[in-house]
This record gives C-alpha cells, structure tokens and sequence, in this order.
C-alpha cells in the first residue's frame, strides 16, 4: 500500500471519513468583514490554519491604524477556532517607507505563523527596488525578532512572494525576481530562501527554474510535513511540450533543500496561455496543482476555466489534468487551493456570474473533493454579500476539516463601504464540528451545496 493511501486509510479508523457521512458542506455562521480599518482600499489577502482551526488573515491596506499612513501596509487580524477575533487589526510591517504590498502568511503545527510582502525599500541592503520582506509571529501573534529582508540578490525587482511551513515551523519563501545570481538573466526568474524553526537562514537564495527563456512568474509553494516541498509558477514557454505561450511548471525539493528531479509541465492542455497556479501538499505527501487556463479540454469553452492536476507523494501524476469549474459562462480566474485531513481538497476562484445568487459582477465560486479527486457536491458559492466585484480569494483548512474563505470584495454587508474590503466565510464538514456531534444543526444553511 503506497504510504498516502496508507496514512489516509489510518485517519479514516481513528476519526471517520467526511466522505462517508456524505460529504456534506455548510457554511459556519455568517460571512464577516475582516478588516476594521476602513478608510481607502484593502486589497489581496491571504490565509492560513493551525491543525485546531485558529487562523490569520492578512492583506494589503491603503492606510493603517499603526504607523503607516502614508502608502500601502500590511496589515493581519487572528482568529481563534470558533471564528472569534483575536484582539485588534494589526499593522506587520515596521518598515513604513512606500509601498508594502502581495502578503503571503503560512502557519506551523503550533499557531506560530510568518508573514512575506514586497516593500518598495528595505532597511537592509536593497534600499532601490521592491525587496522580499518578513516577519515571524509566536503563537500569541506577539513578534519575534524585527522585520528581515528575505532576498540577498538585490539588482532589480523582487516580487510576489509566497511563503510554506512545515509543522515544526521550518518555511521556505519564493518568489518573483527581475534577474538571477543564479543561471537566468533573461528576465524574470523564481527564487527561493530556506529558513530554520528559529528563524536562522538555511544555505543561500536559490534559482527554482531551470527553463530560463522569457520570463517566469507568480510562484506558489508548498511543504510536507517532513520540510519537503514543491514550487509551482506560470513561465513564458516550456522545456516540455507547451511552447505556445504561457504554461505552469513545477519543481519538487527534499528536505534538505535539495532538488527531487527536474523542473516539470504540470499542463497537459496546450492552447493559449495557463496562469495564476498555486500548489497544495497534504500529510501523506501528495500535492495538487490548479491554475486558471485560457480554453479547456472539458466543457468551458467561452473564456478562462480553472484546471487542476494531482500528483503522488513520489512526484508521478495521478491521472490527467481536469476541468474544476462546472460553471462556463465567461471567465473564471485566480484559484486557490488548500487540502484536508485525508488527502481531500478543496478549490476556491474568481467567477464573473454564478449558477448561486451572484449575477452582478464577480463572485467567489468554491469546489470540494475527495482524496481520489472526485468532485464532492457541487460547486458552490461562498459570497453573501453580491452587490459588485469579490475577487482574488484565498483559502486554508485545519486538520478537523473546516475550512476558511478570505477574498477581496467592493463593499460589505459589514462597516466598509469605502471601496474594497476583506470579507471571510468559515465552512465545516458534520464529522468536524462540535455543534453537529452534540446533535446541534443550527449551523446548518437551508443552501447546503
């Protein structure tokens, strides 16, 4: 027995399967507005979980409560596993000049979590261009150490960073850098910085690709419980067999640091350009890739679908790429992916229309599965509040099976009127939660997807 399908098999003996009880998805409680400070817009958020259900959204805001107000910060709200706040809104940057902006956080086994963003300067070494900045947090979400410049190659622009834990609190950071001190200096490369539970740097900044033709872009990444990971981005052009224009590709590490074979097409539909990928791993290993795609194999046709591809823990593809979306009419952009405690998954983007209540602008459309990708209800979606644009989620889950929705939305059902808020909704599975095993079904939506 492969040691996925082995390590799922013992959690289904000790605690069920969700599956088993029907897969059942309700929302838990109302959607909420994150963000309390409402003046100017707050933009592109980002989540994640401890193993209990605690998790900390953050994002980018035009203005502060804290000490920056003078251009664009990153500001964090915590929540405890029943969904209640945890104390204030607070600002994760110290460094206050120009812009901070595209915040990634990633949580340990213990509810300790790091923070990376862009910052146009630094108070170290790259003082002239966007830099990678981060912050790590204990579990009380008190700070440790000061803000660090995570990029130590500092000509030209580093970008879009996104940041993986393991449950000791090992992380690795990639992201986006206009030239290399690697092999690529074409354009844009991916790079990455190992980092120790304590914080000390591991080795030096590292060159992900290997493909070094055009430009490689907007890199997702994932660690296994054992500090391995994998890294996904979208590139111009491939070694594989997409050379039409942009495709997603993808390389795997050990825990040592070490690259676990080559760089690798995780697309298999080849027309016209793939974009936006981002990469979940689960306990066992496996990992799951999903990126937004112009035109489909399946059934969408009329714009932008979102596709998704499974791969073992030994880096073999599980069957071939698949059509996430069942809604086709027009675009569907910007997924995110996160998984669950047995190998499930769930996926969560951007629509323009819904087969729910949304038909105003954009709405934020959901899909769950199981852990052999077999689509567990039907798409869903996760916005209330329908009045103009919600966009660019994101999302993580917890080892009970809840999971969190974060995204952008123009307005609020909330106090945020101004422009665009940060909105949230928690989902459970009945297995997981407390209010159901006591017999309580009052969280239960008359919506149940």
């Amino acid at each position: 027995m492969q040691r996925g399908v082995l390590f799922r098999f013992s959690l289904a003996l000790l605690f069920g399967s969700s599956t088993a009880l029907g897969g059942q998805t309700f929302p838990i409680g109302d959607e909420f507005q994150i963000n309390t400070y409402t003046d100017g817009g707050q933009y592109f958020p980002a989540v994640a979980s401890d193993p209990e259900g605690n998790f900390v959204a953050v994002w980018q805001s035009d203005g502060s409560y804290g000490t920056d107000s003078s251009n664009f910060s990153i500001q964090g709200q915590r929540y405890a596993s029943d969904g209640l706040p945890i104390g204030d809104e607070f600002q994760i940057n110290t460094y206050t000049s120009n812009r901070q902006e595209f915040a990634s956080v990633a949580m340990d086994g213990a509810g300790a979590f790091v923070v990376v963003w862009a910052s146009s300067g630094s108070y170290e070494t790259d003082l002239f261009n966007p830099s990678i900045q981060g912050q790590r947090y204990d579990s009380n979400g008190s700070p440790i150490g000061n803000q660090i410049q995570v990029n130590t190659f500092t000509t030209g622009n580093q970008v879009f960073p996104a940041v993986a834990s393991d449950p000791q609190g090992n992380f690795v950071v990639v992201w986006q850098s206009r030239g290399s001190s690697g092999t690529d200096g074409s354009g844009y490369s991916i790079q990455g910085q190992r980092y120790a539970s304590d914080g000390s740097v591991i080795g030096g900044e590292f060159q992900v690709n290997t493909y070094i033709t055009g430009h490689q872009e907007r890199s997702s990444v994932a660690m296994e419980a054992d500090g391995s990971f994998a890294v996904v981005w979208e590139s111009f052009g491939s070694s594989g067999t997409d050379a039409s224009d942009l495709s997603i590709q993808g390389r795997r590490y050990d825990s040592n640091g070490s690259p676990i074979g080559g760089e690798f097409q995780v697309n298999t539909y080849t027309t016209e350009g793939q974009r936006f990928p981002s990469v979940a791993i689960d306990t066992a290993g496996d990992f799951v890739v999903v990126f937004q795609s112009f035109g489909s194999d399946g059934t969408d046709s009329a714009g932008t679908s979102i596709q998704a591809r499974r791969y073992g823990s030994d880096g073999t593809a599980i069957g071939s790429e698949f059509q996430v979306n069942t809604y086709t009419t027009s675009f569907q952009a910007t997924p995110k992916v996160a998984t669950g405690p047995f190998g499930d998954f769930v996926v969560v983007w951007r629509s323009l229309g819904s087969s729910g209540t949304d038909f105003s602008l954009t709405s934020v459309q959901a899909q769950r599965y199981d852990a052999g990708g077999t689509p567990v209800g039907a798409q869903f979606q996760v916005n209330t509040f329908i009045t103009n644009d919600q966009y660019f989620p994101g999302v993580a889950t917890d080892a009970r099976g809840t999971f969190v929705v974060v995204w952008n939305s123009i307005g609020s059902a909330g106090t945020d009127n101004s422009s665009s808020s940060i909105q949230g909704q928690r989902y459970g599975t009945p297995i997981f939660t407390d209010g159901f095993e006591s017999g309580d079904t009052s969280a239960w939506s008359s919506t149940v997807p």
